[in-house]
C-alpha cells in the first residue's frame, strides 16, 4: 500500500512523540517548581505589605516594606533567570525532538545541534553573490534515496544589512546539470536568457531558456508549485552542476522554544517536509 507522506509522518511522530514523553515531562515539571516558587515569594510579598499598612509601629512598617521591596527584587531577578532556565530547557527538548525526528526520516540521517553550515554551499548556490557574513548552528543531514541532503536556518549579512534569513537546504545530483536560476529578482541587467514563471512570481534565468526547459519541465514546476500550495512557503532555488540550493524565507530558528505538542508537530513537520520535497525534487530532476 502506497503511504501518502501525510500519513509517513503521523507514523515517524509516533514513534518520536514516545521517546518525547520524558523530556516532555522535565520540561513540565520545572516550569511548575518555577510558578510555585514565584507564587510563595509573591505570596510573602503581600504579606509584609498588608503588615506594614496596619501596623502603627514606624519602626514596624519600615521592617516589613524594606522586606517587600528585597522579595519583589530577589522575586524578578529569580522569575528573569527561572524563564531563561525554561528556555534552554524547552531549546534541549526541541533538540532532542529534531534528534529523533533524523533518525527515522532514514537511516543515517542526523541533527547535530552545534553544527555550523559551512559557507561554502551558500557561496556555491549564488544566492548572494556578496556578503560579509553567514551564521548558522544546527544542521540537519543525511542521504536518502541516493542523494545527499543537508539543512539549516540561516543569517545572511552584508556590510550594513541583513541579506537573508530562513532555512537553506541543499542536495546532491548523479549528473551535471548547466547553472538555472530561479529568484524573484526580475533583473533587466541580467546576461543570462529569463523566463517568467507564470503564477509564482518567479524569473528563471539560464544560458538556454530552451535547454533549461528540458530540466525544469512542467511536471517539475507543477511539483514545486503543489508544494508551494501546501505550505505557503516563499522560496528560491538554483540548480548548478550536481547541486541543487534551495532557500525558504522563514524567521524561526532551527532550534526554538516549544510550548506545547501542536507545536512539536507543526514544527517537526516543517523540516520533514522539506526534506521529503526536496528528495521528490532531486528524483524528478534525474528523469
Amino acid at each position: 500500500m502506497v503511504i501518502s507522506m501525510n500519513e509517513k509522518f503521523e507514523k515517524i511522530y509516533e514513534w518520536t512523540n514516545e521517546k518525547l514523553e520524558k523530556e516532555r515531562k522535565n520540561v513540565s515539571e520545572y516550569k511548575k517548581d518555577i510558578r510555585q516558587s514565584e507564587g510563595l515569594i509573591i505570596g510573602i510579598i503581600v504579606v509584609c505589605l498588608i503588615i506594614s499598612f496596619i501596623t502603627g509601629e514606624p519602626n514596624s512598617k519600615y521592617i516589613f516594606l524594606t522586606v517587600a521591596a528585597m522579595m519583589f527584587i530577589f522575586c524578578t531577578f529569580y522569575t528573569f533567570k527561572g524563564e531563561r532556565k525554561i528556555i534552554e530547557k524547552q531549546n534541549k527538548y526541541s533538540e532532542f525532538a529534531l534528534s529523533e525526528l533524523a533518525v527515522h526520516i532514514e537511516d543515517g540521517f542526523i541533527y547535530e545541534k552545534d553544527e555550523e553550515l559551512s559557507g561554502s554551499y551558500y557561496r556555491k548556490s549564488g544566492f548572494n553573490r556578496m556578503y560579509r557574513r553567514l551564521e548558522s548552528k544546527g544542521v540537519i543531514s543525511g542521504s536518502k534515496e541516493n542523494h545527499n541532503i543537508s539543512l539549516s536556518n540561516i543569517i545572511v549579512k552584508g556590510s550594513n544589512k541583513e541579506l537573508f534569513r530562513g532555512i537553506f537546504i541543499y542536495g546532491t545530483l548523479a549528473k551535471s546539470i548547466d547553472e538555472i536560476d530561479v529568484m524573484k529578482v526580475n533583473s533587466k541587467n541580467n546576461k543570462k536568457e529569463k523566463f517568467e514563471i507564470p503564477g509564482q512570481g518567479l524569473y528563471m534565468y539560464a544560458e538556454s531558456i530552451e535547454e533549461a526547459r528540458k530540466v525544469l519541465t512542467d511536471e517539475v514546476l507543477e511539483y514545486i508549485v503543489k508544494f508551494q500550495e501546501e505550505t505557503k512557503y516563499k522560496y528560491e532555488y538554483m540548480i548548478h552542476k550536481n547541486m541543487v540550493f534551495f532557500r525558504f524565507f522563514d524567521n524561526e530558528v532551527l532550534t526554538k522554544p516549544i510550548t506545547n505538542d501542536n507545536e512539536t508537530k507543526a514544527y517537526l513537520y516543517k523540516y520533514y517536509r522539506i526534506i521529503e520535497f526536496m528528495t521528490g525534487l532531486l528524483t524528478l530532476l534525474e528523469k
